[in-house]
């Protein structure tokens, strides 16, 4: 009889001390047998669960297993082992906690489409989630929901998002440019320390009509001669931003004073 026989032999009768160094074992048989020994455990299956190093057959397996179908740990768990079957890990995430959603979007070892399945949730229900609790997710969220979340214009919630290390330039330049963001969200991108002194965010900015003028105008002077030439002949700029950029071109030289254009 060969070592792994033994081992499986002994994964089918043993109590759960043994069970729980067998959890451990490298051969896929050994651990189905494990599974199906009725000493079993639930701490014992977590630690398979976890494993990253086991066959997907096998996290199938515990997925199945009516005795664990009830347990939110080995769920959670599933969900976050890239080695677990997607059907599976797609089937479960509903009935994950919200924050344990929030940190599956930004585990980078599972695949994409679960974590755009967990963010795609986590929108869902937004809409429905106390202030406290948005607070707290915007803490922890990053992509799509810390745009969502900041896109609703609550203050608290906006000034953590705006705050947050996941926040990036691109998704608040998404932000800005959106026809539905709300005013205040707008103006306190336009203060923000982080935020406003972006080249691409000025940009954005300048082009937006509920950005406050007194920033706009300290804006202007940052800008290139030739983006405020093309600003100046922008359709989308507000017409009350144009003659601060005709006089911040006036003040580099750029009109001609005779005409009055802009070369």
């Amino acid at each position: 009889m060969s070592d792994t026989d033994k081992d499986m032999e002994l994964a089918s009768t043993a109590g759960e001390g043994e069970l729980r160094f067998l959890a451990h074992h490298s051969s896929p048989e050994v651990l189905s047998a494990l599974l199906n020994n009725k000493n079993t455990t639930e701490d014992i299956v977590l630690v398979i669960a976890n494993r990253k190093n086991v066959a997907s057959e096998i996290l199938e397996t515990i997925s199945n297993d009516v005795r664990w179908k009830g347990s939110y740990r080995i769920c959670l768990a599933l969900c976050k082992n890239p080695k677990t079957p997607q059907r599976i890990s797609l089937s479960l995430i509903k009935s994950l906690r919200i924050f344990d959603l929030a940190d599956l979007t930004r585990n980078q070892f599972i695949p994409v489409s679960v974590r755009m399945h967990a963010e795609s949730y986590i929108i869902e229900k937004i809409p429905s989630i106390p202030l406290g609790i948005k607070v707290s997710l915007a803490k922890r969220v990053s992509g799509n929901i810390l745009v969502k979340l900041t896109e609703e214009g609550t203050k608290e919630v906006v000034m953590v998002c705006l705050d947050s290390p996941y926040m990036t330039e691109g998704e608040i330049y998404k932000i800005i440019s959106k026809k539905t963001v709300a005013p205040q969200v707008v103006r306190m991108i336009a203060d923000h320390p982080k935020w406003s002194c972006r080249h691409q965010i000025q940009w954005a900015l300048i082009r937006n009509n509920h950005a406050p003028l007194s920033r706009v105008v300290h804006f202007l002077k940052h800008i290139k001669t030739n983006n405020l030439k093309e600003l100046y002949d922008a359709p989308e700029v507000p017409s009350g931003t144009k003659p601060f950029i005709h006089k911040e071109l006036l003040e580099r030289g750029e009109i001609d004073l005779e005409k009055g254009d802009i070369p």
